[in-house]
Parts: structure tokens; sequence; C-alpha cells
């Protein structure tokens, strides 16, 4: 327990340090708009109004996610460094692996407050637009949502891997390129199998989408919206190997990190 207890304290601190900034307050607001803005599609058809409203919310969801996740993520040990408050907290009996654990259940944290509160919004909407009169909801938008938190997790793990090594401009830009390319991955699979792609193109196209987290996977709305599934929980399912894929990703990161940040001249 003497190993666990500073890993949660350090959590604590970086959830109470964020709930206690604007950017997290200001973003969720802004969710909130939108997903209330939602509600008024002008959409007539009740197929398209139920397409429309899983699509834009959980799309809400995962970009403003994704956006929090990135902006509260990539100061936690840059910012430690540079305004030399991380001092202090090593001087205790605090190891490096600890703190870099800590760090990332912070984020997971602040990413379950996050997804909680727009999701009980997103909720909110679609029984007001939909289950009052259609009397059902649909258990596989929960799933979806927490695919979505499964999803900014490994986010969160890559960006605190980043942060052993960069500067936070360097932390931003990666992680951004990381969310983009790995929110296009099934693209890039695409056009690295087109017949007209020459080689490298090819082959550099194939590295990329094997080695960076496949996010494209993880997300859930097409299949709700398209109807290209009737249940999640089939041996072919859809949630499995991400699942195991992204707790492998979030696992190496975090050895990383730790190695990298062991090693760091602070």
């Amino acid at each position: 327990m003497s190993y666990i207890r500073p890993i949660f304290l350090i959590a604590g601190n970086t959830v109470t340090g964020v709930l206690r900034g604007v950017v997290l307050n200001v973003l969720l607001v802004l969710g909130a708009l939108f997903l209330i803005g939602s509600m008024f599609t002008g959409a007539i058809d009740p197929g398209q109004l139920r397409a429309t409203l899983v699509d834009s919310g959980l799309a809400v969801i995962t970009m403003l996610g994704a956006v929090i996740a990135i902006l509260t993520g990539f100061t936690m040990i840059p910012g430690e460094i540079e305004n030399r408050t991380l001092y202090p907290v090593l001087s205790k009996p605090v190891r490096r692996w600890q703190f870099v654990l800590g760090k990332f259940f912070g984020a997971a944290g602040i990413n379950g407050i996050t997804v909680l509160l727009l999701a009980v919004l997103f909720f909110a909407a679609y029984y007001l637009k939909i289950g009052r009169t259609d009397h059902h909801f649909d258990l596989r938008l929960i799933v979806a949502v927490l695919m979505t938190y499964a999803m900014l997790c490994v986010l969160s793990a890559l960006i605190i891997f980043f942060s052993t090594f960069m500067s936070w401009i360097g932390t931003i830009i990666a992680s951004m390129v990381i969310w983009f390319v790995g929110s296009y991955s099934q693209f890039l699979w695409d056009m690295s199998q087109g017949a007209e792609v020459n080689a490298f193109s090819k082959t550099s196209s194939l590295i990329v989408q094997k080695l960076l987290p496949d996010f494209q996977a993880m997300d859930m709305r097409y299949a709700i919206v398209q109807e290209n599934v009737t249940s999640f929980f089939t041996p072919h399912n859809l949630i499995g190997k991400p699942l195991v894929v992204g707790v492998c990703y979030i696992v190496i990161a975090l050895a990383l990190a730790t190695l990298i940040f062991n090693y760091r001249e602070l």
C-alpha cells in the first residue's frame, strides 16, 4: 500500500488542479452547448433524426474529449519541471515511476469526468428527442461512450510518454498528429493498398498505420449509425481486439515513459 498511496495522491492533485483551471470548464460548456444545439436539428424522418443525433453527440464527446486530453495533458510533466514544482514532490519518498503513473491516472480521471458529463447531456438529449416516443434506449450507446473513454486513456498515455522527453510545444504537436493519424487509420490502410501508389508511399503508410494506435477502430458511432452491428457481444465483436490493443499501447507507453523519466536529468 505504501507504493500505491503516492500514485493516487499525485493523481488526485492532478485532477484537482485541472478542475480549478479555466480550460476544462470552458470546453465543457462549449460541449454542452453543442449537445443542446443538436436537439434542435431540422431532421424530420425519425431514422434520420436518430442517426444525426447519435453521430453528432458521439462526435462531440470524442472530439472534445481529445481536445481536453491534449490541452490538460501536455503540461503535466513539462509544466511541473518548468515551474519547479516537481522537485518538492520527488524530494519526498516518491519515486519517478510513481509520479508518471500518478499523472496518467490523473489524466484518466479527467477523461472520466469529461466523458461522464458529456455523456449525461448526450443521453438526456437522446431521451428528449428519441426516447419519449420510441420508449427504447439503445444500450450500444453506453458501449460507444465507454470505448471513447478507453480511446482517450490511450491518447493520454501517449501524451505522458511524449511529455517525458519533449517540450510542451513538441508534446502538443506529436499528440495532435497521433490523434489525427489514428482517427484516419483506415484511410492510411486504403491508401497503402492502392494500385497507383508507389512502393515507398505504400510502405510508409503501412508502417505508420501499424505503428500508431487505430482510434478509428475504437470509434463505434459509424457502426451504430450505419447499423453495421446488432450486438457488440459476439465472438467477432467490435470491442475485444481494439481494447486489448489499446491496453498494450498504454502499458508500452507508460513503461517507456518511466524508463525515460528515470534516466532524465532534472
